[in-house]
């Protein structure tokens, strides 16, 4: 029997038949338990009512794939269970923190449901996303057929391309690119009657006196620029000899004066103000100048362009044969294209992507980047308030500082004041560590109303590393140090659910199995033990077999 959500189910599996487990369950929605549970329900009903109090629908898929697991494939409720469960696996192991990470699909789960799991990522903004990529996928698909419509049009433009250049060639069509259109080349085409038209030649003609022209007006700007540099340095040499006039000026009231001292100062002073103005940094002209220099440069530019296109000596038909079949080709490719365009048009239109770009538009996606980094500081800080709580448990590293490593998924702690991260030690430091990386990451997901995560824990033996023997004896006696700690670890967790009653109004359940002596936990109010399992007792009873 088990409770979710302010519900009571309860749910028995027939017992396996050696290795190979039953696929015959028993369901109740009230919680209900039978004397004789008889199948009732298929696997796959249960999951569904299971997926649906843990808000998993269609919608709630894989972001991206991998080798055991296809993108957009729905997420199961089973893989949010990793935040459940501290096995005897993993509960010393420096490296790994999570379960079953020898399995590749839930190697590969983690990672793509961990923001979904504590709230970096909601339903709303994952149902925002996807149909914005829905309609990205629409709207690439609609370009595509547009761009599979228009080729036909493309290509014959760029025949007409190639027609107006050949016409260029034999002097019957200027070659400006401004006049090159389907029209006007078909005009030019129909009007060619002898080689006497020379226009491309006059154009060539043309531009390359334009493009004297310009280049002569440069170098002239050029010079005198040049000029222009020179004379101010020579005035700034004047300036310079000038200078001692300035400390004059200054000490003109010590000085003896003769008649004429005033006049003198008076003209010194008036032609080092006219040299200083002089020798300004910007005067007008200069940025006259370099607004000329750079429009000329514009025109020169545009007209190189337009030349490379021009030939410079007009080809000359072989005979009039020649040139009539060149005019018929022409003529031809453009009549071929007139039959063929509106066939394709009615049959097919292009699709407007101004509405399906718009839609895109006003679909808001939260970016959880920001999100993210909050998150893993609130990890910190939650994770810091636990080590803080441990006291002496972490012996030298009491008062260092956590770091949540994201892409690795696990906690570590930094020397304070330093970016270094410490290799840390001791089977017993990575207990603790693992405790203090489950209880932040379940209060951050009870904190965020995370649907996903299921309020309970399940931890094997926390005492592992004070307790080498795989079977517990009860002669082993731990030393007052040790055994501290053992009770520090067990206060941990007590003061852990009682938080979460009390600050949250959350209800939370811990399993943990162990043989640590029963006056450890003493005083710890949250704490229920229950039989040992010995003598035939174990975690389902020996009278539920019966």
């Amino acid at each position: 029997r088990f409770y979710v959500n302010d519900k009571t189910y309860a749910l028995a599996r027939k017992s396996p038949s050696g290795n190979v487990v039953s696929n015959e369950y028993y369901f109740s929605s009230l919680g209900t338990v039978p004397d004789l549970p008889t199948a009732n329900a298929r696997e796959k009903d249960i999951r569904e009512i299971l997926e649906a109090e843990f808000k998993i629908d269609a919608n709630v898929t894989l972001a991206y794939g991998g080798g055991a697991l296809r993108a957009d494939s729905k997420v199961s409720f089973r893989y949010f269970f990793l935040f459940n469960t501290i096995s005897e696996d993993i509960i010393t192991n420096s490296k790994v923190f999570f379960d079953k990470q020898s399995e590749d699909r839930y190697r590969e789960a983690l990672p793509r449901i961990f923001d979904m799991a504590l709230g970096i990522d909601d339903l709303a903004n994952m149902a925002a996303r996807e149909r914005r990529d829905a309609l990205e996928k629409e709207l690439l698909r609609a370009e595509r057929k547009n761009s599979l419509l228009s080729p036909g049009r493309d290509d014959f433009d760029g025949e007409v391309r190639e027609i107006a250049a050949r016409a260029a060639e034999y002097g019957f069509f200027s070659g400006e690119t401004n006049s090159i259109s389907r029209d006007v080349v078909r005009r030019a085409i129909n009007d060619a009657a002898s080689v006497e038209t020379g226009k491309a030649l006059d154009r060539h003609a043309e531009v390359s006196s334009e493009l004297f022209s310009i280049e002569r007006r440069l170098r002239k700007l050029r010079q005198f620029t040049s000029e222009y540099r020179a004379y101010k340095n020579a005035l700034k040499g004047a300036e310079d000899s000038l200078l001692p006039i300035e400390q004059l000026i200054k000490q003109a009231p010590t000085l003896v004066k003769s008649e004429i001292f005033d006049d003198l100062i008076s003209s010194l002073k008036a032609d080092l103000l006219a040299v200083k103005k002089s020798t300004a940094r910007k005067q007008p002209v200069d940025g006259q100048i370099a607004a000329m220099v750079q429009s000329l440069e514009d025109q020169r530019a545009k007209l190189e362009s337009e030349l490379t296109g021009l030939p410079q000596e007009p080809l000359s038909f072989a005979s009039e044969r020649e040139k009539w079949l060149f005019v018929g080709q022409a003529q031809g490719r453009f009549r071929a294209y007139d039959a063929a365009a509106p066939i394709t048009v009615a049959l097919q239109s292009a699709v407007s992507t101004t509405g399906l770009q718009e839609q895109i538009d006003a679909i808001y996606v939260r970016d959880v980047d920001e999100t993210r980094t909050a998150v893993i500081s609130l990890i910190n800080e939650i994770a810091q308030g636990y080590l803080t709580a441990t006291g002496k448990a972490l012996a030298n590293y009491s008062t260092y500082q956590t770091d949540f490593a994201y892409k690795e998924k696990r906690l570590r702690l930094r020397k304070p004041r330093s970016s270094l991260i410490e290799n840390v030690g001791s089977s017993s430091n990575h207990m603790f560590l693992h405790l203090l990386q489950f209880l932040a990451l379940h209060e951050v997901a009870i904190g965020h109303r995370s649907p996903f995560v299921p309020s309970f824990l399940i931890i094997d033996q926390p005492s592992r590393p004070y307790y080498p023997d795989e079977k517990p004896k009860d002669d082993v006696v731990l030393s007052n140090s040790d055994s501290e700690k053992v009770s520090i670890a067990f206060q941990l967790l007590n003061d852990f659910v009682a938080r979460i009653n009390d600050q949250y109004a959350e209800e939370f359940q811990m399993i943990v199995f162990e043989h640590v002596p029963k006056a450890t936990f003493d005083d710890m109010e949250y704490v229920h033990l229950l039989p040992e399992f010995r003598n035939g007792e174990a975690l389902i009873p020996q009278a539920w077999q019966s």
